[in-house]
């Protein structure tokens, strides 16, 4: 833990450096209903686990809100872990793919706009001969967390067959939307808000 909190401090130390590629993005704003929401977008680094506990525990946010084309699978766990934790909402209200994904299923409760995709697939090796297939490590990885998450073994073998079509590719793409419904998970799917009414509520 000790640790984790010497990270989350380097982290946000980074953070202030304003390198918009050394980082996801993180703003806030309070919805309609008075709950702090933090938004994050963009590709998640390395640094965002460490970055993300640490703005947790400064403001404490309620629901989180997501979009962005994936990225670093260990802090995409990391932020999920967080979130599984502390019983937080999530809410892709953009497009959400891969590490984006993973992390949006760690919500107590899943909220997605309409209209949006939120896909997903194994994980892949990102360097070596071996790059965009899935890897050993990545794979333990990925099932760890969701036997942290609490999701149900069958589950786990049904996003199996969803992302190799039952053994017949290596990897794919999926919706991640029709499995969670197939799977009762606690989605809903919601309007999104107008950008006025986002801008105005925008702390």
């Amino acid at each position: 833990m000790d640790a984790l909190r010497l990270l989350a401090g380097a982290a946000t130390a980074l953070a202030g450096l304003s390198l918009p590629a050394l980082a996801a993005d993180y703003d806030y704003r309070t919805n309609a209903n008075g709950d702090l929401v933090l938004r994050l977008s963009g590709p998640i680094t390395p640094v965002d686990g460490g970055i993300f506990l640490a703005e947790v525990n400064r403001k404490q946010p309620r629901i989180v809100e997501l979009s962005g084309p994936g990225g670093d699978l260990l802090s995409a766990v990391r932020i999920g872990v967080i979130i599984h934790e502390r019983y937080m909402w999530t809410r892709a209200v953009g497009e959400c793919r891969s590490a984006c994904a993973y992390i949006w299923i760690a919500g107590l409760h899943m909220q997605a706009d309409e209209g949006v995709k939120i896909l997903n697939h194994l994980p892949v090796a990102r360097y070596g001969a071996g790059q965009g297939m899935p890897d050993t490590e990545g794979t333990a990885l990925f099932g760890w967390y969701l036997g942290r998450l609490e999701l149900s073994v069958e589950m786990m073998e049904a996003f199996l067959d969803k992302a190799t079509a039952t053994g017949t590719v290596a990897n794919q793409y999926f919706d991640m939307l029709e499995f969670a419904e197939y799977w009762n998970a606690p989605v809903e799917i919601v309007p999104p808000e107008p950008q006025s009414v986002r801008a105005a509520l925008t702390e």
